[in-house]
C-alpha cells in the first residue's frame, strides 16, 4: 500500500488523470490524425521507416518502434498507448524529483498540463512528447548517479530510452544530463558517467545521423527556415513572455485562444516567475544537483528557444543551420523549452512543498494544506482550460476509408517503380478526418518508395524541401515540352496516386492519356504509367545500414552496462 502512494505513484495517478482529460475523445478505437501526427493500421519495416531512403531521417528511430510494436498491437492501440505514456511518464518523473505527495500533486499537474505540452500535441509533434517526458527521469537518475546512489548503467538505459523518441528527444536528454552531472561537479565518478551516457547516446542516434550525413539533403537547408521556424508571441507578453510560460510555438494554428487573453496568460506568466524565484532562492534546493542541473539546462533550453528573436541569434541561428552539417536541429528553437518546463515543473512542486509546509507550522490543517498545494499546480488548468477534452472537441479518432487500405494493398503489389502522390502538396485536408490538416499519410500507408512533396508551404512563402526525390518530381512535373510522364518515369515514377478532393497541382485528363487507369475509387485514383524508360529506383546500399547496426549497439551497451549494475549490486552488500 506504501508503495502506491509514493510521489512518484501519485505523480504517475495524475499523469494519468491528466491523460484522460486532456486526450478525451482521442482515446477512442480510431487514429488521432493531424499535422504530423500520422499513425496507420500497419506501420512496415521500409526504407523510409528505417531511414535509408535518401530523406531527411526525420522519424527516426521513433517510426522504427512504432513498427515493431505495430507487429503485435493494432496501429491505433500502439498510437494511444504512446500518447498515454507521456502524460503517465512525466508525471510519475516529476513525482519523483519532488519532496512529498502534495509536491508531485502540483509538479505533475505543470509537467503534464501547460503551453508546450499543447501545442507540440496540437502540431503532432507526439516523438518530441516522449523525449519530455523521458527528460525527468534523465534528472532522476543522472542525480542518483552523482550522489552515488545508483549505477551508471542505469543512466545509459534512460538515454537509450530518449534516444528512441528522435533526435530531438536525444539532444534534449543530452543536454538535461550534462547538466545535472556536471554543473558544479569536479568529481571524476560524474565525468565517468558523462562519458558513459553519451557514448550510449551517440550510438543510438546513429539510426539518423549517420543516414542524415550520407543524404544529399543534409546540404539543402533554406535559410528561409531560420525566421519560419523561430518562436513567435502566441500572447500579449510578446515572444520572450511567451516562452517562458512554455508556449510561442511557430505555428499559429496550434496556438489556444486563453492565451490571447491579457489576464490569464498574465496570471501563467507571474506564477512562473514566482515559482523560479522563490524555489531557486532555497540554498538547500541549489545544492542538490536534480535541481541545479535542471536550473542550468532549463535557462539554456530558453535561451536557444528565444534566440532567433533576439537582436544578432537570427544570425547565429542561421549559421548554424546553413554551415554547420545536423544544425537544422536548433531551426525549430522553441521546441527546448522543455528543457525550462521541466524545471518549471520542478520548481511550482517545490514551491508547493514550502506552502503546505508553513500552513502546516501555523496550525493548518492537513486537508487545508493539501489543497493549497494542489491550487499551486492547478493554476496551470485554469489558465489553459482550452487543452482539456481533445483541445474542446477539436482532435477525435477516426479510420482510414476502405479504399485507402484496399489501394495500398494493391500498390504494395504493384509493379517496380516509385508511387509519386498528387496533387503535389505536402498537407491534405480529408473530409473523413474532419477537414483536419494533416501531413501526407502515404509515405507511411506504403512500404515501398513514395515520393511527396516536402516543401513547407507558409503565408508569405515557402521553405524549400529537403528531399532530392522530391525535388526529381518536382522538376519532371514543370518538364519542358510537355512530356510529363516520360519525365516522371526517367526519376523513377511508375505509379501516380492522385487525390481528386484535395486542391493543389496535379496531372489532367490530356497529360494522362498514355497512362493505364488501375484503380478508381471516390477519393482516389491510380494510374501506371508503364516501364517504357522508367529508370530503376535506387535501393539503400550495405553500407547505408551501419546507423542501424550503431543504434542497436548502443541499445545493447545500455542493457548490458543495467544488467552489470544488477549484478554488482548483490555483491556490493554482501
Amino acid at each position: 500500500m506504501r508503495r502506491a502512494t509514493t510521489p512518484t505513484a501519485v505523480g504517475g495517478l495524475v499523469g494519468l488523470l491528466a491523460a484522460v482529460v486532456i486526450l478525451g475523445p482521442t482515446l477512442a478505437p480510431g487514429f488521432q490524425l493531424g499535422y504530423d501526427m500520422v499513425f496507420v493500421p500497419d506501420l512496415g519495416f521500409g526504407e523510409r521507416t528505417l531511414g535509408v531512403d535518401g530523406a531527411v531521417p526525420r522519424a527516426v528511430p521513433n517510426d522504427l518502434v512504432v513498427a515493431v510494436l505495430s507487429t503485435v498491437l493494432p496501429g491505433w492501440l500502439v498510437q494511444k498507448l504512446l500518447l498515454v505514456t507521456v502524460f503517465v511518464a512525466a508525471g510519475a518523473g516529476a513525482g519523483a524529483l519532488l519532496p512529498g505527495r502534495r509536491a508531485a500533486v502540483a509538479g505533475a499537474l505543470v509537467a503534464c498540463w501547460n503551453p508546450w505540452i499543447a501545442e507540440r500535441l496540437a502540431i503532432g509533434h507526439w516523438g518530441y512528447l516522449l523525449g519530455y517526458a523521458a527528460l525527468f527521469w534523465v534528472v532522476r537518475t543522472a542525480g542518483r548517479v552523482r550522489r552515488g546512489e545508483s549505477a551508471g548503467g542505469s543512466l545509459g538505459v534512460v538515454m537509450a530510452l530518449a534516444g528512441l523518441s528522435g533526435s530531438t528527444g536525444a539532444v534534449l536528454a543530452v543536454v538535461m544530463a550534462t547538466a545535472v552531472l556536471l554543473a558544479g561537479s569536479r568529481w571524476p565518478r560524474a565525468w565517468r558517467a558523462w562519458g558513459w551516457a553519451m557514448l550510449v547516446s551517440v550510438l543510438v542516434a546513429a539510426s539518423w545521423w549517420f543516414p542524415f550525413l550520407r543524404s544529399d539533403a543534409s546540404s539543402s537547408a533554406d535559410s528561409a527556415g531560420v525566421e519560419a521556424f523561430a518562436a513567435r508571441g502566441d500572447t500579449p507578453w510578446g515572444m520572450v513572455g511567451s516562452v517562458l510560460t512554455g508556449g510561442g510555438i511557430w505555428n499559429e494554428a496550434s496556438w489556444f485562444a486563453e492565451r490571447q487573453s491579457l489576464l490569464l496568460s498574465g496570471v501563467a506568466l507571474v506564477g512562473v516567475l514566482a515559482a523560479v524565484v522563490i524555489a531557486w532562492s532555497d540554498a538547500r534546493v541549489r545544492s542538490r544537483p536534480e535541481y541545479l542541473g535542471a536550473a542550468v539546462a532549463g535557462l539554456l533550453g530558453l535561451v536557444a528557444g528565444v534566440a532567433a528573436g533576439l537582436p544578432g541569434g537570427r544570425e547565429l541561428v542561421s549559421f548554424l543551420v546553413l554551415q554547420v552539417s545536423g544544425g537544422g536541429l536548433v531551426r525549430d528553437g522553441q521546441k527546448f523549452a522543455a528543457l525550462w518546463m521541466v524545471a518549471v515543473s520542478l520548481a511550482v512542486g517545490l514551491c508547493a512543498a514550502r506552502l503546505a509546509a508553513t500552513a502546516s507550522r501555523r496550525g493548518a490543517g492537513r486537508w487545508i494544506a493539501g489543497g493549497l498545494a494542489a491550487a499551486t499546480g492547478l493554476v496551470t488548468v485554469v489558465t489553459l482550460p482550452g487543452l482539456a477534452w481533445g483541445a474542446g472537441g477539436r482532435w477525435g479518432s477516426v479510420d482510414y476509408p476502405v479504399d485507402f487500405t484496399f489501394v495500398a494493398e494493391r500498390l504494395e503489389r504493384a509493379e517496380p517503380g516509385a508511387v509519386a502522390v498528387l496533387p503535389w502538396t505536402q498537407y491534405r485536408r480529408y473530409g473523413w478526418n474532419d477537414d483536419r490538416v494533416l501531413l501526407d499519410p502515404w509515405p507511411r500507408l506504403l512500404q515501398r518508395d513514395v515520393r511527396v512533396n516536402d516543401a513547407l508551404p507558409l503565408r508569405d512563402g515557402v521553405v524549400a524541401g529537403e528531399d532530392p526525390r522530391a525535388a526529381d518530381v518536382t522538376r519532371a512535373l514543370g518538364a519542358p515540352g510537355g512530356d510529363v510522364l516520360a519525365a516522371l518515369r526517367a526519376v523513377g515514377v511508375r505509379h501516380v496516386l492522385i487525390q481528386p478532393d484535395q486542391p493543389g497541382p496535379t496531372l489532367t485528363a490530356l497529360q494522362l492519356a498514355d497512362a493505364d487507369l488501375r484503380v478508381r475509387t471516390e477519393s482516389l485514383e491510380w494510374w501506371d504509367l508503364g516501364d517504357e524508360g522508367l529508370a530503376p529506383v535506387p535501393e539503400a546500399e550495405p553500407i547505408d545500414h551501419l546507423g542501424l547496426a550503431l543504434g542497436g549497439l548502443g541499445l545493447l551497451l545500455a542493457a548490458g552496462g543495467a544488467a552489470r549494475a544488477v549484478v554488482r549490486r548483490p555483491r556490493e552488500h554482501s
